[in-house]
């Protein structure tokens, strides 16, 4: 880290002293709230779902000019009755690609992606299984991602100020306490 002081004028009577020191730190580019669509399919030996829950995973960003294209997998854990009513669960994992406009971004060794999942959810509906059919759920997922980008940057921060001559506010004014 580096560190220096400046001298600044502030009047023709006063002057500053600034002492600062050089930092590494992330500055952020831009970010954006990204919303994922996505509908699927799946086949299923239910007569009833309890419910689905979803999750994010092994997601990886790539940086273009102007936007982030996201890609990843939702992994999702279904919880059913099948037609012996007996209690299941089945996993599934559907891949997804999203893009996020992000005004000055570019491609960037320096550049960092932060993801901040904000809500995801499934809705579903199921035609059940019936003889020795199997049924199939059709499901709707909906999730809204922050998408921050950042560069580790040098960055000058003031650790120490002082004013000179200092001056005292007291004189020539009456305290009316």
């Amino acid at each position: 880290m580096t560190m220096g002081t400046s001298h600044i004028p502030i009047s023709s009577h006063q002057h500053a002293r600034v002492e600062t020191q050089r930092i590494k730190t992330l500055k952020v580019v831009g970010e954006a709230v990204g919303q994922l669509v996505l509908e699927n399919k799946a086949d299923i030996d239910a007569i009833k779902i309890i419910k689905v829950d979803a999750e994010l995973r092994d997601t990886t960003d790539h940086l273009f000019k102007n936007k982030v294209v996201k890609q990843g997998i939702i992994h999702k854990q279904i919880i059913y009755v099948d037609p012996y009513n007996v209690v299941r669960h089945a996993t599934e994992d559907v891949p997804f690609m999203l893009t996020v406009d992000i005004p000055g971004v570019e491609p960037n060794p320096f550049a960092e992606v932060q993801n901040h999942l904000l809500d995801l959810e499934v809705d579903f509906s199921l035609k059940p299984a019936c003889h020795d059919k199997k049924g199939e759920i059709i499901q709707k997922t909906v999730a809204h991602i922050l998408v921050r980008v950042s560069e580790w940057a040098l960055v000058d921060v003031v650790t120490k100020h002082d004013i000179f001559p200092k001056v005292s506010r007291s004189k020539g004014y009456k305290s009316w306490h």
